[in-house]
């Protein structure tokens, strides 16, 4: 157990859960270590406010120097490149997991499946049903939440937490990313 309640008590996460994200760092080494990571982003990063404003920042960041894809569900694609974030691949929430799901699938690169997934900017029970899907068909591939609500489901999550302290905690990551000396495909030589 994490020691950390999730957001929406029902949500129990089995015997497996969600380890704590304590500080940005940790999101740096779980980058660095993964080969094929990429970044699915939902319709609350569209929203006008910080919080949609940062994930555009910090997606573009690691989009930028550790050339991540992206993956945006269909409906806000418009809107994401119309803020300067041109994602790699549009599809429905339902059919991103359903193709990291299948072995068979080689990515959006011809490469084969992801290692690292990293969910951010859905609500809260689309984004628990998103990672409870793939924690049961995806077992090889680690799971990260970057909302500021814990996800059971995903294998690296943040608490629960007050949105100024998640704030904080992503500009710090993005401060990390940019001045990383090393890109991320260096760093897997």
């Amino acid at each position: 157990m994490a020691g950390q309640d999730p957001w929406i008590r029902a949500e129990m996460g089995g015997t497996k859960q969600a380890s704590i994200i304590s500080k940005p760092e940790v999101l740096s080494a779980l980058m660095k270590k993964a080969n094929h990571p990429i970044f699915l982003i939902g319709s609350e990063s569209i929203t006008d406010n910080k919080q949609s404003d940062l994930l555009i920042t910090l997606i573009k960041t690691l989009k930028e120097k550790w050339n991540v894809p992206v993956i945006s569900t269909a409906h806000i694609t418009g809107t994401l490149i119309s803020r300067g974030l041109v994602p790699n691949a549009s599809m429905g929430s339902m059919e991103i997991i359903d193709r990291l799901c299948d072995n068979k699938w080689q990515g959006l690169d011809g490469k084969g499946q992801y290692d690292l997934v990293i969910l951010a900017g859905f609500s809260y029970t689309l984004g628990s049903l998103l990672l409870s899907g793939l924690k049961q068909c995806a077992w090889n591939t680690k799971k990260i939440s970057l909302d500021p609500k814990y996800h059971p489901h995903a294998t690296w999550s943040y608490g629960n937490m007050k949105f100024e302290n998640w704030q904080k905690e992503i500009e710090r990551f993005v401060d990390i990313i940019k001045t990383d000396k090393k890109n991320m495909e260096e760093s897997h030589v």
